[in-house]
């Protein structure tokens, strides 16, 4: 009798035991956390990549119904019907870029058929505008979301972002946001900054392309490039597009809004149409090294703007997608040698480089 009442007692676990248990569990989830989050980012790295093969695809079929490759940013004259202007300014007003001339080659017909090309500042301004309520909201097509626009790593761009600031020559109203820039060689800055230059696959063309004559690195009326005969370099050794990332507490507590316009999520409006002002918003260069954050140190000033604003990099972990000027894309290491990385976005330098790692 005593012995089967001793096996019953010893049926179930004691305290001591579960607990043992438990934490062993405890231990064994944690281990498997990592390795989830390292597939699920993996997967994320793979889409991305997949949406810069897209962009890339889209350019090169642009350029077999076009003979040259997109736009970078079409830069109109000041249009001296807007009234707005204030007495002396240049600024130009109405404009496309790569992203919004690639839309019907990205399977994207949906949105391109509905974008305003007139060249004029009035249908420029109505891309951003509701034609059913007659307000700028976010059911204006420039607040389209392109799922191919965007990196899955890339967060807190779902969303649209407004733009509001009021001045000629600036897109206003809601904006969809890209994580891809395009290349524009080995420095970008502002629309007027005398050291912009037109040494990648993108830059500033038509009419506008020199806003100012300081601008000696730039040229009037320029034309879209060739890849056969305007990329000296190779096409396989030329950025086309790489990742732009919209995290950056730095940026957002420091320069924000002292100096920067709009947060950092704020910045890469694939829809921008107000003319040579939208560099920041669709170029990016290798003026600053890859995965370049603003520095705690930062103060608030405009050159930390600017650095950030024009840097390539990702959510992804050490280093971030590229597309190339053969339709490829790579993912580049942070480590990449700088000089390397700068010869990467020239399409004519005439570099030689190697040991680059994959």
């Amino acid at each position: 009798m005593s012995t089967r009442v001793e096996n019953q007692r010893r049926a179930g676990f004691t305290l001591i035991e579960l607990l043992v248990v438990i934490a062993i569990i405890g231990i064994l989830v944690g281990l498997l956390l990592p390795a989830v989050q390292s597939v699920r980012e993996a997967a994320r790295r793979t889409s991305c990549a997949n949406n810069m093969r897209q962009l890339a695809l889209a350019s090169h079929n642009y350029e077999s119904a076009i003979q040259r490759l997109p736009d970078g940013l079409w830069c109109s004259l000041f249009d001296t019907t807007d009234t707005s202007a204030p007495a002396g300014y240049l600024l130009r007003f109405y404009s496309r870029n790569v992203f919004q001339l690639i839309l019907p080659y990205a399977e994207l017909n949906n949105i391109n058929d509905r974008w305003n090309y007139s060249q004029s500042a009035v249908a420029a301004k109505s891309n951003s505008i509701n034609p059913d309520t007659g307000n700028r909201d976010i059911n204006a097509i420039s607040a389209t979301r392109i799922p191919v626009y965007q990196c899955p790593s890339d967060i807190d761009i779902d969303t649209p972002y407004e733009l509001t600031y009021a001045a000629t020559g600036y897109s206003r109203g809601f904006m969809g946001i890209s994580s891809y820039a395009a290349s524009a060689g080995t420095y970008s800055t502002f629309a007027g900054g005398n050291l912009m230059s037109a040494t990648g696959a993108f830059y500033m063309t038509g009419p506008g392309s020199q806003p100012f004559p300081s601008q000696t690195l730039l040229k009037p009326n320029a034309r879209a490039p060739r890849i056969d005969s305007d990329f000296v370099d190779g096409s396989s050794n030329t950025f086309l597009f790489g990742e732009r990332y919209h995290v950056d507490r730095n940026f957002d507590q420091i320069l924000y809004p002292s100096v920067a316009r709009y947060e950092m999520r704020g910045n890469g409006a694939w829809g921008w149409f107000g003319g040579y002002n939208g560099v920041i918003h669709v170029f990016a260069s290798t003026r600053v090294p890859l995965n370049y954050r603003t520095p705690p140190t930062a103060t608030a000033n405009f050159t930390f703007v600017d650095e950030r604003l024009n840097a390539f990099g990702s959510g992804h972990p050490a280093g971030a997608n590229f597309a190339y000027a053969d339709g490829s894309t790579r993912f580049i290491p942070n480590q990449i040698d700088f000089a390397t990385y700068q010869a990467i976005s020239t399409r004519s330098g005439n570099e030689i480089v190697f040991g680059l790692l994959d």
